[in-house]
C-alpha cells in the first residue's frame, strides 16, 4: 500500500483529460498538493486546461488561453506607465492581480510586478497544460498567492518528434496582425532526454483615436504656465491598445538518469523582446526653463531581455522516500525609452529596470504509513530590483536598489481515513525581510458521498506582503493623477503610510457529480480578507494622485458552476459560469474590476474523424472602474468560432474567427480588436 501511495503521488508524468467536467475524475494535478493527485481528491479548486483545449481554441499566446476561462478577469491599466492600456494583469476570484502567482514548471519568473507583460509573452505552442488553482494557496507558495497559483507546464520530454507551428491573424481591418512561429523538438538517447524549443511572435499594432489638450506646468509646483506655446494645444491621436512587439524565445532541458533512483536535469531559456506604442501621457522639455507637458502624445519603446537557468533533481531514496530540490536564477533586464511627440524632449528611461530573482527550493515527500503522506519542504528566495522608478527624485533615471528576502518552511499530510473519506492539512511559516513573519494554515476533506459524488471543503488562510511598486513606486503619471508609493513623501503626498501586509480567511464547500454522460459541479466561496491592499485616491485636478493603503475588511462571496454532457462520440457541451459580490465593508462598495457575472458555452463537434469545431460564447458583466462605484462598464458578450483539419497523421490546418459579431468592448478593459481571423498549419515529425 505504501509503494502505491507513493507512486502516485512523485510520478513525474501526469495523465492528460479534457477540462470538461465529466472527464476529471481521469485527471491528475500536481499544483494543488505538489504531489500527484487525483483531482477528485484534491480540496482546492482546480481548473486544468490541456493541450487539446488549447489547440481547439487556436490560441496563440496565455492570454488568449486565459480570458476564455471564467472567475479569471483581466485588469487593465494598473501599470504605472502610460502605456497600460495595453497591458494586462490577472485577479482569481475578485483578489486581485498582485495575488496572483505565475509559474512556469513550478518555478517564478522575474519581471514587473503584477506580471502585465506575461500574457503575450507566453506562447501556446510549449505549454502542455495549465493547472488553475483558485482560492489562497499561501501554505504552499507563501505571499504572492493569496489569490490562488497558474502553473504552466511544458510539454515533457516523452518520445521522439518535432513540431513546426505557423499562424498568422489579422481583424477585420487588417490592424493587430500576428505572425506566430514555433517549433520544439524532443528526443532521448539512451539515459540522456533532450527538449529544445523556440517561437517568433510579431505583431503590429491596434490603435483607437483619442482627443487630448496639452496643459504647460511647472514640473516642482505643477502651476499651470498658460502662456507657454505647448499649452492648450489640441487634437487627435492614434493611441496603442495592442502593442507592436517583437518576441523571440529559444529553451532547452537536458536531463539524465544518473543511476536508477536519480534523475537530474537542467533548463535554459533566453527571449529577447521590442515593443513600441503611442500614448496620451507626460513630457518634458526646455523653454526658458524646464515645463512639463501633460495630456501629450508620447512614443514608448521597451527593449527587455531575461534569461531564465535552473538545475534539479529527483532522489528516489526507497518506496517511501524520496527527495527533490532545485536552484534557479531568473534575470530581467527592461530598458524603456519615452519621447514626446509634438515636440523635442529629453528621453525618459525612468521605466527601466534589472531584477534578480534567485531561488532554492527543496521537498521531502515520506509515505509514513498506510494512511498518511507527509510533504516537507523549505524554500530560500532573493528578489533584488534596481529601477529608477522607484527613485524618491521623480526627474532622476538613476537606479535605486531594493531588495527582499524570503525564507520559508511548509509541512503538508494528506490523509486517508478510508476508501471513501481523505483530507489534506498544511502548514508554513514566512520569514520576509521587509514583512512580519507569519504562519498559515489549510485543512481539507473530500467525502466520496456515492460511487460518482464527492462533497468537497476547504478552509485556507492567505498572507501577502506589499510588493515594491506598492511600496516605492513614483509615477508622475497614472491615469488622471500620479502614483506614489506609500511610504513616498513627493509632491502632494507629504505623509507615509504605514502599509501592512494582507490576510485572509477561505472558505469553500464544492459538490460534484457524474452520471452517464453528464457531470457536474457546483462550488460556493468565501474570502475574508484584513488589510487588503487597494490603490486609493486623493486630490484632485493637477494635485490628483494615487497611492496604496489597506482597505480594512474586504468580503468576496461568489459560486462557480460547472456543467459538461456528452451528447455523443461527436458532440460535446460545457457551461461555466462565476457569480461575485465584493465588499469593502468599510464603505459598503464593490471592489473595481471585479464583474458580477462571467460565464461561458462550449461546444465541440467532429464533422468527421479528421475535421472538427469549437464554438464558444463569452460573456463578461458589469464592473465598476472607481472606489465609489460610480462609473460602470457595460456587459459584453463575445462568440469565437474555430474548426480544425487532420490532413493527414503529420499535417494539420487550422483557423477560425474571434469575435464573430464585432461586440465592442470599453477601452478602460483593454478594447477588442474587433473581428479577428486567423489561420495556421501545424507539421508533425
Amino acid at each position: 500500500m505504501r509503494k502505491k501511495i507513493f507512486v502516485s503521488a512523485i510520478a513525474s508524468v501526469v495523465a492528460v483529460g479534457s477540462i470538461h467536467a465529466n472527464s476529471l475524475g481521469e485527471i491528475t494535478v500536481t499544483t494543488a498538493t505538489k504531489t500527484e493527485k487525483s483531482i477528485d481528491g484534491v480540496t482546492a479548486s482546480v481548473v486544468v486546461i490541456t493541450k487539446e483545449d488549447i489547440e481547439k481554441t487556436g490560441a496563440s499566446t496565455l492570454d488568449t488561453i486565459l480570458e476564455k476561462i471564467p472567475s479569471i478577469n483581466a485588469q487593465y491599466a494598473r501599470f504605472p506607465h502610460p502605456s497600460a492600456k495595453s497591458k494586462a494583469a490577472i485577479s482569481l476570484r475578485g483578489v486581485g492581480a498582485n495575488g496572483t502567482l505565475i509559474l512556469i514548471d513550478g518555478k517564478r519568473l522575474s519581471g514587473e510586478t503584477e506580471s502585465p507583460y506575461e500574457m503575450t509573452r507566453i506562447t501556446a505552442s510549449m505549454i502542455e497544460r495549465i493547472e488553475i488553482v483558485k482560492g489562497s494557496m499561501s501554505t504552499l507558495y507563501g505571499s504572492d498567492a493569496i489569490g490562488g497559483v497558474i502553473n504552466i507546464i511544458t510539454k515533457k520530454i516523452d518520445h521522439n518528434s518535432t513540431v513546426v507551428d505557423m499562424k498568422y491573424g489579422a481583424n477585420k481591418d487588417h490592424d493587430a496582425k500576428n505572425r506566430n512561429f514555433n517549433f520544439n523538438t524532443m528526443g532521448k538517447a539512451d539515459k540522456l532526454r533532450y527538449k529544445v524549443y523556440g517561437s517568433i511572435n510579431d505583431t503590429t499594432p491596434y490603435t483607437i483615436s483619442k482627443s487630448y489638450s496639452q496643459v504647460a506646468a511647472n514640473p516642482t509646483t505643477s502651476a499651470v504656465i498658460a502662456t507657454d506655446p505647448q499649452h492648450g494645444v489640441s487634437a487627435n491621436h492614434d493611441v496603442t491598445y495592442r502593442d507592436e512587439t517583437n518576441v523571440k524565445t529559444i529553451g532547452t532541458r537536458l536531463e539524465t538518469d544518473l543511476t536508477n533512483n536519480l534523475i537530474a536535469g537542467i533548463d535554459f531559456n533566453y527571449f529577447k523582446e521590442e515593443r513600441t506604442g503611442q500614448y496620451i501621457g507626460n513630457a518634458k522639455y526646455v523653454n526658458g526653463g524646464p515645463v512639463l507637458v501633460k495630456n501629450t502624445p508620447v512614443n514608448s519603446r521597451d527593449e527587455n531581455r531575461r534569461l531564465d537557468a535552473s538545475a534539479d533533481f529527483d532522489y528516489m531514496i526507497n518506496d517511501d522516500l524520496s527527495i527533490d530540490a532545485k536552484i534557479y536564477r531568473s534575470y530581467y533586464k527592461k530598458r524603456n525609452f519615452t519621447d514626446p511627440i509634438n515636440f523635442t524632449g529629453p528621453t525618459n528611461t525612468k521605466f527601466s529596470a534589472n531584477v534578480t530573482i534567485d531561488t532554492f527550493e527543496s521537498n521531502i515527500k515520506y509515505a509514513l504509513n498506510d494512511s498518511n503522506f507527509i510533504t516537507s519542504g523549505v524554500e530560500y528566495r532573493k528578489e533584488k530590483r534596481e529601477s529608477s522608478a522607484i527613485n524618491p527624485d521623480a526627474s532622476s533615471s538613476e537606479f535605486i536598489t531594493k531588495v527582499v528576502k524570503y525564507k520559508s518552511l511548509f509541512i503538508q499530510d494528506e490523509i486517508e481515513f478510508t476508501d471513501t473519506l481523505t483530507a489534506t492539512i498544511g502548514a508554513r511559516y514566512d520569514n520576509i525581510s521587509n514583512a512580519d513573519n507569519k504562519a498559515t494554515l489549510q485543512a481539507g476533506i473530500v467525502k466520496k458521498l456515492f460511487e460518482n459524488t464527492n462533497l468537497r471543503f476547504n478552509y485556507a488562510q492567505g498572507y501577502r506582503a506589499p510588493d515594491i511598486a506598492e511600496l516605492f513606486v513614483v509615477s508622475p503619471l497614472f491615469k488622471d493623477g500620479k502614483r506614489f508609493g506609500s511610504e513616498v513623501i513627493f509632491g502632494p503626498k507629504t505623509t507615509v503610510y504605514d502599509l501592512k501586509p494582507e490576510q485572509s480567511q477561505s472558505f469553500e464547500v464544492s459538490l460534484s457529480n457524474k452520471y452517464n454522460s453528464l457531470s457536474s459541479q457546483l462550488t460556493l466561496f468565501n474570502n475574508k480578507i484584513k488589510d487588503k491592499i487597494e490603490l486609493v485616491s486623493y486630490g484632485s485636478g493637477a494635485a490628483k494622485y494615487y497611492t496604496s493603503e489597506n482597505l480594512d475588511n474586504v468580503d468576496i462571496k461568489g459560486a462557480e458552476v460547472s456543467l459538461g454532457y456528452d451528447i455523443n462520440d461527436s458532440l460535446d457541451l460545457g457551461f461555466n459560469l462565476t457569480y461575485l459580490k465584493t465588499e469593502d465593508e468599510g464603505t459598503g462598495k464593490e471592489l473595481t474590476y471585479t464583474p458580477d457575472i462571467s460565464a461561458s458555452i462550449n461546444a465541440n463537434y467532429k464533422v468527421t474523424k479528421d475535421f472538427s469545431t469549437n464554438l464558444m460564447i463569452r460573456y463578461i458583466g458589469e464592473q465598476y472602474t472607481d472606489t465609489l462605484n460610480t462609473t460602470q462598464t457595460d456587459d459584453y458578450s463575445l462568440v469565437d468560432l474555430a474548426a480544425r483539419y487532420k490532413v493527414n497523421k503529420n499535417l494539420e490546418i487550422y483557423g477560425g474567427i474571434d469575435n464573430l459579431f464585432n461586440r465592442e468592448v470599453d477601452e478602460v478593459l483593454g478594447s477588442n480588436v474587433g473581428t479577428y481571423f486567423y489561420t495556421g498549419i501545424k507539421a508533425t515529425f
